[in-house]
């Protein structure tokens, strides 16, 4: 949950029309109104649902509620009735804001933030049935009074809770006056008695970013705890992974990086799939401030879904969802890369459909590529990955970080130094929303300009010195809804 910055708020006389800004093809975007947060993800019954926080009424953030979809491929979405709205006279009044969802004697159940003027306070509801519509809350909302006495808690919001044995964990993102940053820990039987354990991990106390953590999302891989927070510190804000062990009621990161490397991807939960893939989505933040007539109808999508792994090195690492492969309708493109190459391959904003890119470098002597979409206006995407960082401009505008993504260190080199081979690289172009992956480097999440227009894709393949030309296979297919189809 974020209280957005005034620029995020600016220009909003536009609203919305009765024509309304069209849906992307893979990407989750509600019909109209304000989106932010992902929350509640939960798969059940063979069905994936999405909460998010939403304002149905105007691309604002006002008078939060949850809203719902559902799928079962992770891409093309059903839209339900608001989950959660504020109460008149309860601890939400003022909105329902981010949480998680758990299930708790066979039963899905949320917990949430509910706002109520200057309070914000876990609020607790359970599922009237089984296909999530109806909620009940629980008439001891909210199941925490107050934030934890005895500790100088300058922000209290947010939950991931998950049951170890007979016993219900929760921490809830915030900061402390003297140490930032801060997850506090609680402890119940039963999801509404809960008892305040400690602090889970502080910023200050590991030498990490951030004032305020909001949106913590905890979870295990392995024997490895992964816990992703979203740092707020007068900074853009951005979403980190931190991963280590517990010891002794309290985590000991030994890693952390930046989630995304753009500067759009926030706030993400992930949750697990029955196969056992552990699968996220972030927002994507937008404002009204950047779109002008009938786009105003709507603000905010979700990421793609990307399945969460670790590296040998204990990084957290992401790559696109196998579902998206589903997705796929026409290839547009099929073809083999010595060195450099053009191809012809149109792409518009404003297109039904999305596309997707494959890159995939033959051998091992493939250091760094660079992708460029080349279009008649002129603002051109330059898309250079490498092994440390992805790197995204367009005409002459970064969209992601100078540096390697989650690289601190003082005079880090831009993407392209390291002379490690590159993996595949996996790009989607959906309505002006471009991601790009490729593991290790951290994936990037970027927005373009909304009416662009390219139609032509150019390749180049760097390789270590005094290695030949290098190839490889380059391929790109349609994606997602037909034309029309919802």
């Amino acid at each position: 949950m974020m209280r957005e910055p005034a620029d995020l708020l600016s220009d909003t006389a536009g609203g919305p029309d009765r024509v309304g800004r069209p849906r992307p093809a893979l990407h989750f975007a509600p019909v109209r109104g304000w989106m932010n947060d992902p929350n509640g993800l939960i798969q059940t019954g063979g069905h994936v649902h999405m909460f998010y926080q939403h304002n149905p009424a105007g691309p604002v953030p006002e008078n939060i509620a949850w809203g719902h979809a559902s799928s079962t491929d992770l891409w093309t979405w059903q839209d339900h009735p608001l989950a959660l709205t504020p109460e008149p006279n309860g601890p939400d009044r003022d909105g329902c804001y981010s949480g998680c969802a758990v299930v708790a004697d066979g039963r899905p159940h949320v917990l949430y933030t509910g706002v109520n003027g200057e309070h914000q306070l876990p609020c607790l509801a359970e599922a009237a049935d089984q296909d999530l519509i109806r909620w009940i809350r629980n008439p001891r909302n909210p199941v925490i009074a107050s934030p934890p006495p005895g500790e100088e808690v300058r922000a209290f919001r947010d939950h991931s809770a998950w049951r170890n044995g007979s016993v219900w964990y929760q921490v809830i993102g915030g900061g402390l006056q003297d140490r930032g940053g801060a997850l506090f820990l609680y402890r119940s039987a039963d999801l509404r008695h809960w008892q305040y354990v400690g602090v889970f991990a502080a910023a200050a106390d590991h030498g990490l970013d951030g004032v305020i953590w909001e949106c913590p999302d905890v979870f295990v891989l392995g024997d490895t705890t992964v816990v992703v927070v979203s740092v707020l510190d007068g900074q853009p804000p951005y979403a980190m992974w931190m991963t280590g062990r517990v010891s002794g009621q309290r985590f000991v990161p030994k890693a952390s990086g930046r989630c995304d490397g753009g500067h759009r991807y926030y706030a993400p939960q992930s949750l697990w799939m029955a196969d056992g893939r552990r699968v996220a989505f972030g927002w994507l933040r937008e404002c009204v401030g950047e779109l002008t007539g009938r786009d105003r109808s709507r603000v905010g999508v979700m990421s793609l879904p990307r399945e969460l792994f670790l590296d040998g090195s204990g990084s957290l690492q992401s790559r696109p969802a196998r579902e998206l492969d589903g997705a796929r309708r026409t290839v547009l493109l099929d073809r083999l890369v010595h060195g450099c190459g053009t191809a012809d391959l149109t792409l518009r904003a404003r297109a039904a459909g999305a596309t997707e890119i494959s890159l995939t470098p033959i051998g091992r002597d493939v250091t760094a590529v660079a992708l460029r979409l080349a279009g008649p206006t002129g603002a051109d995407v330059q898309i250079r990955v490498a092994a440390d960082g992805i790197e995204i401009i367009e005409a002459g505008r970064r969209l992601t970080e100078t540096g390697p993504p989650g690289a601190s260190a003082p005079g880090a080199s831009a993407p392209g130094a390291s002379a490690e081979p590159v993996g595949q690289v996996r790009g989607y172009y959906d309505g002006g929303i471009l991601e790009v992956f490729s593991p290790p480097a951290p994936a990037a999440a970027v927005i373009c300009r909304r009416g662009a227009r390219y139609d032509r894709l150019e390749a180049e393949l760097t390789v270590r010195p005094g290695a030949a030309a290098g190839r490889a296979s380059l391929t790109a297919w349609s994606s997602g809804r037909v034309p029309g189809g919802g």
